[in-house]
């Protein structure tokens, strides 16, 4: 589903863009910052890194260097803002902060982060990225109580869909309204178009 693997048959077809959560993020390049890893997810990481860039130039150069990169932020600035600009970066701030990620966190690169702090920029990146669907496996790894009660209510109110994998009761409670069971004797899933209560009574009630 997450398009990181081939199917042993058929195919598997899919629309819109897909944010994926696995249980062990790889982070890629671990000397970005944690703000900026997050941003990636909508592609404002490196407009922001060019318009810095060209910040410098315009603090540090003279004449006609000076006037390139004036030029330059312009056009830089106004591609960020098309982006969703300074508002999806404070959306962004929001949902870190939601996740127990303060602005003091943001601000270093991901190696001086432990693996739980990763991981929750990890999630923080794929909710930031809006995207149609979201495969979360296990997404309350790490999180405290108030952050877990904060995705609850994120994940009820999200325009998109989602899969989740979670051994958080209360969360799949909470959130779900279709259950896939994967049942290993008859290598078969079998889908319950219900909430997790009404599937528990129902699976009684099948076996």
């Amino acid at each position: 589903l997450a398009g990181e693997g081939q199917p042993a048959g058929g195919t598997i077809t899919s629309s819109g863009e897909v944010g994926y959560l696995p249980q062990d993020p790889r982070t890629g390049d671990l000397d970005v910052l944690a703000r900026d890893r997050i941003l990636s997810a909508r592609g404002l990481d490196e407009t922001l890194r060019k318009m810095r860039e060209n910040e410098e130039r315009m603090a540090n150069g003279k004449g006609a260097t000076r006037e390139k990169a004036m030029k330059r932020y312009e056009r830089l600035e106004t591609e960020f803002l098309t982006k969703g600009g300074y508002a999806a970066e404070a959306e962004a701030a929001t949902i870190a902060a939601a996740l127990s990620l303060p602005d003091r966190v943001l601000g270093q690169p991901l190696h001086t982060l432990s693996g739980g702090q990763r991981r929750r920029i990890e999630l923080a990146r794929i909710l930031f990225s809006d995207a149609d669907v979201l495969l979360l496996d296990e997404p309350t790894n790490h999180l405290d109580a108030d952050s877990i009660v904060w995705l609850r209510d994120y994940l009820k109110t999200y325009r998109g869909g989602f899969i989740v994998i979670s051994h958080d009761v209360e969360l799949v409670e909470t959130v779900v309204n279709k259950v896939f069971y994967l049942d290993a004797n008859r290598s078969q899933i079998d889908i319950y178009n219900m909430g997790w209560k009404l599937y528990q009574q129902q699976r009684e009630a099948d076996e």
